[in-house]
C-alpha cells in the first residue's frame, strides 16, 4: 500500500487524494478518508487516532466516527487490514473488492510481457522524450509526410493497393510491419510513463469491443501531474509518429508500394486514437485534461442530473462548474455515437452472418488450393484472413458472455440489496492504455 497524496489537476471542487494498493489498482479518496489510511499503523486504538486526526484535519474526529470510516469505508475499498491480524502474518492480506466492469472496458486481457521487462524497455526508448529528440522527430514526420505528398504518393494510394492484391508477400509483410507499429506503440506509453517518474506494468493482449487489441498498464502514471499523464496519453500517438516518419523515409528512398499503403494504415490509426468516444488514447487525453478518471462512470449520473425538476447528482456537483460543462458535452456526445454502432449491429449482424460463412468456406478453399500448388505465401496470407474474419465474431460470443454474465450478477446483487440493507465501495478501474 503507497500513500501517494494529492491527485494533481483534478476536476473536482474538493481536493482528492490518490492511495495505491498492493495489487497495483488506485484507489480515489476525500482528504478525510486519506488522513485516516495515513494515520493507521495497528499501534494505536480508536482515541489516540481520533485524536490525530483532529489535529490533522482541523476538526473534531470522534474514536465512533472513526471506527465507522474505517469499517464501511477502507476496510471494504481494501485499504484497511483485517482486525486481529498479525501483519505478515498467515492470513494478512487484505482481500481486495471485485474491480467492477467498467463500460467498453478492455475484456480478457492476457499479460505477455512482464512490468519488469516493460521497465527496461521504458528505459532503452527514453532518449526519445529528450527535448531535442522530440523535436527533431516531429519535424521530420512533418517534413517526411510534405514531401511524401509532393513526391504524388496520394495519388498512388490506390494502384499501391490494387497491387498487392496479385502479391500476397508483401500483403504479409505489411501486416507484420503494422503489427510492429503497434508493439511500437504500446512502447510508446511505457517510456512516457517511466520518463514522468511512475512505473509501468505489464503490456499484453486483449479483446476490446470485439477486436483484439494491445495494452500496456500504465495506473501508476495518476501519481503524475496533469502534463505527466498527457505526456503518458500521447506516448503511443508520439510513437506511431516515429513509425511513421522512418516508413516515409523508407518509401521516398525505394519507391516501394506496399510502404506507402502501410503508411496510410498508420495515418488512419493513429487519427482513429484520437476519438473520445471509447477507450482509446482520445479517452485518457480528455480525462486527464479535465482531471476527471473514468468518464464512462458519469454517464448515468449526468442523465440522472439532466431530468428537469430533478437536483444535481452527488457526483456531478462535486464536479468543478466547466469540468460538468465538458463532460456534460462528452456524454451528449457519445451517447449517439455508441446508440449507432450498436443499432447498426442488430440491424446489420444478421445479414452479415451469411456472407461470412460464404467467404470462410471460399478462403478455406483458397488456401487448400493455395497448399497444392505450392504457394506458402499465398496460403499464410489466407489463414491471416480466416483469422482477421472469425476475431470479431469470436469477440461478440465473449462479450455477450460476459454481459450475461455481468447482468446475472446485477439482477443477484439486486436481489440481495432487497432483502439486506448496506453495499461496499468499489475502487476505481485500472489505466490500461490500448
Amino acid at each position: 500500500m503507497e500513500l501517494i497524496g494529492p491527485y494533481q489537476g483534478s476536476g473536482f471542487q474538493e481536493p482528492k487524494y490518490i492511495i495505491s494498493r498492493a495489487d497495483g489498482q488506485v484507489v480515489q479518496l476525500p482528504r478525510l478518508l486519506y488522513l485516516v489510511a495515513e494515520q493507521l499503523d495497528g499501534q494505536r486504538d480508536l482515541e489516540q487516532l481520533a485524536a490525530a486526526l483532529t489535529v490533522e484535519f482541523g476538526r473534531a474526529i470522534t474514536a465512533e466516527q472513526v471506527s465507522f470510516l474505517v469499517e464501511n469505508k477502507l476496510r471494504p475499498a481494501g485499504i484497511a487490514a483485517v482486525a486481529g491480524v498479525v501483519p505478515g502474518g498467515a492470513g494478512s492480506a487484505v482481500a481486495a473488492p471485485r474491480r467492477p466492469d467498467a463500460l467498453l472496458a478492455l475484456r480478457y486481457r492476457l499479460p505477455v510481457v512482464p512490468a519488469r521487462v516493460s521497465w527496461v524497455i521504458a528505459a532503452v526508448f527514453r532518449p526519445f522524450y529528450w527535448p531535442p529528440v522530440l523535436v527533431l522527430a516531429l519535424t521530420a514526420f512533418v517534413g517526411l509526410d510534405v514531401a511524401v505528398v509532393v513526391r504524388g504518393g496520394v495519388a498512388q494510394i490506390l494502384p499501391s493497393a490494387q497491387a498487392l492484391v496479385a502479391q500476397p508477400a508483401l500483403t504479409l509483410l505489411v501486416f507484420g510491419l503494422v503489427l510492429a507499429s503497434g508493439m511500437f506503440h504500446e512502447c510508446g506509453h511505457v517510456t512516457a510513463c517511466r520518463y514522468g517518474g511512475a512505473r509501468p506494468g505489464v503490456m499484453g493482449l486483449g479483446i476490446y469491443l470485439v477486436w483484439p487489441a494491445m495494452y500496456s498498464t500504465v495506473t501508476d502514471a495518476y501519481r503524475l501531474s496533469r502534463g505527466g499523464r498527457l505526456r503518458t496519453d500521447l506516448g503511443g500517438i508520439y510513437f506511431n509518429v516515429v513509425s511513421i516518419a522512418g516508413m516515409s523515409l523508407a518509401y521516398l528512398c525505394t519507391g516501394a508500394p506496399w510502404l506507402l499503403v502501410a503508411i496510410v494504415v498508420l495515418h488512419v490509426e493513429t487519427a482513429w486514437q484520437f476519438l473520445p468516444s471509447i477507450r482509446l488514447d482520445g479517452y485518457y487525453i480528455l480525462a486527464d485534461v479535465i482531471g476527471v478518471p473514468d468518464l464512462f462512470s458519469y454517464l448515468r449520473p449526468v442523465l440522472r442530473s439532466l431530468v428537469p425538476g430533478r437536483a444535481a447528482h452527488p457526483r456531478v456537483a462535486e464536479l468543478k462548474p466547466w469540468t460538468r460543462r465538458v463532460i456534460s458535452l462528452w456524454v451528449a456526445g457519445v451517447i449517439p455515437v455508441l446508440l449507432f454502432f450498436l443499432v447498426n449491429f442488430l440491424i446489420l449482424a444478421p445479414r452479415i452472418l451469411p456472407v461470412v460463412a460464404h467467404s470462410l468456406l471460399a478462403l478455406l478453399d483458397a488456401i487448400a488450393a493455395a497448399v497444392a500448388t505450392g504457394q506458402p505465401a499465398r496460403a499464410a496470407l489466407g489463414m491471416v484472413q480466416v483469422v482477421l474474419l472469425l476475431l470479431p465474431w469470436a469477440g461478440i460470443a465473449m462479450v455477450a458472455v460476459g454481459w450475461s454474465r455481468t447482468f446475472g450478477r446485477l439482477a443477484l446483487a439486486r436481489r440481495r440489496k432487497a432483502r439486506t440493507a448496506g453495499g461496499a465501495e468499489a475502487p476505481a478501474e485500472h489505466r490500461a492504455s490500448s
